[in-house]
């Protein structure tokens, strides 16, 4: 439901009766708190590394949690300790954003030197997915990054509305004292992503999952190797995968998913689409976007010598960032797909793809291609819609032996490529946009390296503007001189994607509403193979791809009859994906509403502003 998804409606909304959002976190920040109480009225052995262990994952996901509430509803009631139902501070006021955050990373620091680091028998073998002291660094630096560029970008814009006044809105703005500052939250990212990266790299601890060749980040995503199901076309298990830090480990015969995640990704369900936005923002191979100008003038624009345009249907996935394609299927070829409805699965190693199958020419109504799951047609515009996006494949079981609701690949909640994120972008932020090309190389440019695409460099893009850039202030496309920055922040929006993070990022770089506002433009259709070509499925045999006299898209094309646009507007021939009208969100929307209920059990709990 971010920017870079579907961009259906949203915002406008009200305030709910009850929020799990709100309940769960409570209820496992209680079990944590037992546990802390406990552990100080023991009067046995408090440097037993077990002992050590156990208060350090405690205070561990008691911040985690506080974390959770905090990005979701800003300052919250701390539960530093267990309530019973007389305690006062069930009946209390909100802490303040900035209380809540120092008592995070007070929690934090506290767990790091009490946990085991990887490789220690306590967090390794059968104790595997244990928290370890490199979780918690990464950790603390993705909420140190979190509240510095909060704090930086938001803050100053409409950080008091916001807060409110802790009175009659909002949590308030209470500081404690000696609280950091922008600076020290991004020095203090930088140095627990720089501590996780002395033990991460090829032969250490963590490093890059890179077993599947150009498709490696696809399949790390949905690797399942247990009794026999294939995983990916290497044959490559759990046991190479050192990437993820942290994970929910499932496992099929002890703790499978419960989540029918075939079904949803097979079936092409909406909240998998990849918006044409975001799309176009992954680079060509070279490391430029698919359309650039040296003098910064939309008139000189050209393609990127590498971009395959859009003259045929797969011709915009080639020479690209090797994400786009793992995750997006190129409509020139099938996945494979456990779940049998849509597709065929995988039952051997060796073949990334399953053989094509292409229907007969001329039409054949008893053609067996069109009850073949491996057909490949040319795709058409004929069913409507507004033609947005892209589907997304990431995330896909492939493997034959996995039923619904079995699906049993780990999910990842801290990996190695989101530490090197951290470590860039804090780095970029201390140095006011600037950062060296060594530190991009020990960096983002190892996942550049995975995704097949050249080195972000200073050289690389100084005097290179981005023709294809859109700007969600005005809502259109403009050429934009790059910089580091912005490179950074795509490069997290493209390895990132699909996993939680994305809302998050465009709230704490306090561009949300205006990426999530005004009227946004789908993918191109006119002057491409949809205009060009003959539809070949069963049931629009022989017709144009593209009619729309007689199956219009729901808001139309600019340039089409009742959208005029200039043919050498940058923007000429998308398709209208959304109108201005359905997109609510507004300042409100950085922060959840609290539950009603809540607030009728503690009239201490203030409202967040406008809900």
């Amino acid at each position: 439901s971010s920017d870079l998804a579907a961009l259906t409606s949203d915002g406008g909304g009200s305030a709910p009766e009850s929020d799990y959002r709100w309940d769960k976190p409570y209820s496992y920040i209680y079990n944590c708190n037992v546990l802390l109480q406990k552990a100080g009225e023991y009067t046995g052995d408090k440097e037993n590394a077990l002992f050590k262990q156990s208060v350090g994952t405690a205070y561990f996901f008691r911040a985690w949690q506080h974390f959770y509430l905090l990005r979701t509803f800003g300052g919250v009631p701390i539960a530093d300790h267990v309530f019973d139902v007389n305690d006062p501070a069930l009946y209390g006021p909100r802490n303040s954003r900035y209380e809540v955050v120092k008592f995070i990373v007070d929690d934090l620091e506290k767990a790091i030197p009490l946990l085991p680091s990887v490789g220690d028998a306590l967090v390794s073998g059968d104790n595997d997915g244990k928290i370890t002291k490199e979780a918690a660094k990464a950790f603390l630096a993705r909420v140190c990054l979190y509240e510095g560029t909060w704090e930086k970008y938001v803050t100053p814009s409409i950080g008091a509305y916001l807060d409110g006044d802790g009175k009659d809105k909002g949590a308030g703005s209470t500081k404690p004292e000696g609280y950091p500052t922008v600076t020290d939250f991004l020095t203090k990212a930088k140095q627990n992503a720089s501590d996780v990266m002395e033990v991460s790299g090829p032969g250490k601890a963590y490093e890059l999952w890179n077993e599947c060749d150009s498709l490696s980040y696809y399949y790390l995503f949905n690797i399942d190797d247990q009794n026999g199901n294939i995983s990916n076309f290497k044959g490559a298990g759990k046991t190479t995968n050192k990437e993820f830090i942290l994970s929910v480990k499932y496992d099929y015969n002890v703790k499978r998913s419960g989540i029918n995640i075939a079904h949803t990704f097979c079936g092409q369900a909406e909240p998998v689409v990849i918006n044409a936005n975001f799309g176009r923002s992954f680079l060509c191979r070279n490391g430029l976007p698919i359309r650039i100008s040296y003098t910064g003038e939309m008139k000189d624009a050209q393609d990127n010598p590498q971009f395959g345009g859009y003259d045929t249907f797969a011709g915009e996935y080639r020479n690209r960032d090797y994400r786009f394609v793992s995750c997006v299927i190129p409509p020139d070829r099938k996945s494979w797909m456990s779940d049998k409805d849509y597709g065929v699965p995988c039952t051997a190693t060796g073949q990334p793809y399953p053989d094509p199958v292409y229907p007969k020419t001329p039409y054949d109504p008893n053609d067996p291609a069109f009850s073949n799951k491996t057909t490949i047609y040319n795709p058409t515009l004929l069913d409507g819609g507004t033609f947005n996006g892209y589907t997304c494949r990431k995330f896909m079981p492939e493997g034959a032996g996995r039923a619904e609701n079995t699906h049993s690949a780990d999910f990842p909640l801290i990996r190695l490529a989101e530490v090197y994120l951290i470590y860039a972008e804090a780095t970029c932020e201390l140095g006011n946009g600037a950062i060296s090309d060594a530190d991009l190389d020990k960096s983002i440019n190892l996942l550049r390296d995975r995704a097949g695409v050249a080195h972000l460099t200073n050289a690389l893009i100084a005097n290179v503007w981005d023709a294809g850039w859109w700007d969600n202030k005005l809502n259109k496309t403009v050429c934009k001189k790059m910089n580091m920055l912005d490179e950074i922040r795509r490069e997290r929006a493209c390895e990132l994607f699909g996993e939680p993070f994305r809302m998050d990022d465009i709230k704490r770089w306090g561009i949300a509403k205006e990426n999530m506002t005004g009227r946004k433009l789908g993918r191109k259709v006119l002057a491409t193979a949809y205009t060009t070509s003959i539809a070949n499925d069963a049931a629009y045999h022989g017709q144009p791809c593209y009619q729309p006299d007689k199956h219009p898209l729901t808001y139309g094309v600019l340039g089409d009859a009742n959208n005029a646009c200039d043919a050498n507007d940058p923007d000429y021939g998308r398709s209208i994906a959304n109108i201005a009208g359905n997109m609510l969100f507004g300042d409100r929307e950085y922060l959840d509403p609290l539950p009603l209920n809540q607030i009728r059990l503690n009239p201490a709990l203030k409202q967040n502003p406008d809900w």
